[in-house]
């Protein structure tokens, strides 16, 4: 047997053996409607932060169940467990809750991704124990933990393990579990899931980064799979009934203040920056176009040949085999506020309503609030989506467009003066963490919101200035090296010819 292999000998071989017959009885049900919720993140997706989509402390189901890191917090879970139930309880536990759950071993298997390499005493336990913590926690969170230990909570970092993917429990098993110990308020199943539904929902709220939708009509019945899902469908579809344009009007105060940082000179510019600044200052404006072209025509490279001097397009090669983090092509913040005199806004809404009003030149953007565990969020939202996609993954576009307009502090800390970043991470941290995040790779069809950000940039007077300035005049440092060359050898030549035969004029010389 290799040793990258699901199996470990022939004890693990019988029990595969033994999960595949039970598939052909009759007896056990059709599991087929039953859709793989928990996933296992690919290495292509946790390659650049594998950290992020791991669990630091606590294992909840059997993906990290038996690692050695993890295992120590186990007497904590148990203990929580038992404060949970009442004497009756606990003396039933294995005759109520493990045997009720073997008997959906196939149905527990079906919901996860990665194949279980456990017999199903121990897979039912899991998920009881694991299961029993997670509604202990949403029903007490809040409270004080004092079975929990306090750098745990204080922390965050139970609640930041909560969140990962490879560590969903499955609501459809919390409902059994809850339903079984008749551990809601009520003896009404409808209200049962109402109640965890509502236990879920404010968890979410705390710990969701974004905004979540306001319909809270849905119970855990309507097709929530986990509290990752859950948390996922309440950010998508969280869409504004407020006019885009009424937020304008209360945010134009805001737009002033963008045009006094322009004036602020808070962005280092470079010399070519500040060249093409200068023209605009003396009235090249609109009208850059045609002496532009006329530059642009000049045979550059063959005059720099003449002079023995090749200009090339300098390029910094990267190792191959070192994976780069890679973002979506849009200007910065910083780029698009001071060129592009683009305004930014937040919207009342979520990230369905994203929106670059080109009239208005204005892009509006939803408010997030970011924490020390918000990445960790993120990241895992988006694995999820990627996993289970069917169309276009509207939370990847969403990280990815911010991905690309903040590149250093001095763009997040106007999106921060914007009211569109909130929180207590510092912009350095801001930047860092969007900078980190690699673009989604899993669709084709673009970003309909970049693409008019970037026509509209594109089209201004000063950015094809500044870009021909960059590109296409100065393509490298050389070119600076050939103009002073061709300037000098004219003026050798010029002095020369006056040496020789006298130019009293230019030299003083009678």
């Amino acid at each position: 047997m290799e040793s990258d292999s699901i199996l470990s000998g022939n004890i693990s071989e019988q029990r595969w053996v033994d999960q595949i017959s039970k598939n052909f009885d009759d007896e056990v049900g059709n599991i087929s409607d039953i859709p793989v919720c928990v996933f296992s993140v690919p290495k292509s997706t946790s390659h650049f932060k594998p950290e992020a989509y791991v669990p630091l402390a606590i294992a909840l189901g059997p993906y990290h169940h038996f690692e050695t890191h993890l295992y120590q917090m186990e007497r904590y879970k148990v203990a929580a467990v038992k404060d949970l139930l009442n004497d009756d309880q606990l003396l039933s536990f294995e005759t109520l809750v493990i045997n009720r759950l073997k008997e959906k071993e196939l149905m527990i298997r079906a919901c996860y991704h990665k194949y279980i390499n456990l017999d199903g005493d121990t897979l039912a336990w899991i998920i009881a124990i694991d299961g029993l913590f997670l509604l202990d926690v949403f029903r007490h969170y809040g409270d004080v933990a004092p079975l929990m230990p306090k750098k745990l909570i204080n922390d965050g970092v139970l609640y930041r393990d909560i969140m990962v993917l490879e560590n969903q429990i499955p609501l459809r098993l919390l409902s059994e579990i809850q339903k079984i110990l008749r551990l809601s308020c009520t003896d009404d199943n409808n209200n049962g899931e109402q109640e965890l539904f509502s236990m879920l929902r404010e968890f979410c709220e705390v710990h969701s980064p974004l905004k979540l939708g306001k319909d809270s009509n849905h119970g855990v019945g309507t097709g929530y799979l986990h509290l990752l899902d859950l948390m996922y469908h309440l950010i998508v579809n969280n869409q504004s009934t407020t006019d885009p344009l009424q937020v304008l009007v209360m945010q134009r105060k805001d737009n002033d203040d963008a045009m006094k940082w322009k004036e602020k000179d808070d962005i280092n510019l470079t010399e070519i920056e500040e060249v093409v600044e200068m023209g605009l200052r003396l009235g090249v404006g609109k009208k850059a176009d045609r002496p532009i072209q006329v530059i642009k025509n000049i045979p550059w490279e063959k005059i720099s040949n003449l002079v023995g001097l090749k200009i090339s397009q300098q390029s910094s090669e990267e190792d191959d085999n070192k994976p780069e983090v890679t973002e979506i092509e849009i200007p910065s913040v910083s780029s698009l506020t001071k060129y592009g005199q683009i305004s930014f806004c937040h919207t009342t809404g979520g990230i369905r309503d994203i929106k670059f009003e080109e009239s208005e030149a204005t892009l509006y953007l939803p408010v997030i609030a970011l924490d020390i565990y918000s990445e960790v969020v993120l990241r895992n939202l988006i694995a999820y989506e990627m996993a289970t996609y069917n169309s276009t993954p509207e939370l990847a576009q969403y990280v990815d467009l911010m991905s690309g307009i903040i590149d250093t502090e001095a763009d997040a800390n106007l999106l921060r003066d914007k009211g569109i970043i909130r929180g207590n991470l510092n912009n350095k941290e801001i930047a860092d963490l969007f900078n980190g995040i690699n673009k989604c790779n899993g669709y084709k069809s673009g970003n309909k919101t970049v693409k008019q950000v970037n026509e509209y940039y594109n089209n201004r007077p000063r950015i094809k200035a500044l870009r021909f300035m960059k590109k296409d005049l100065i393509c490298s440092k050389r070119v600076a090296t050939v103009v002073l060359t061709i300037i000098l050898f004219l003026l050798m030549s010029l002095y020369s010819f006056c040496e020789v035969y006298g130019c009293p004029k230019l030299f003083d010389k009678k």
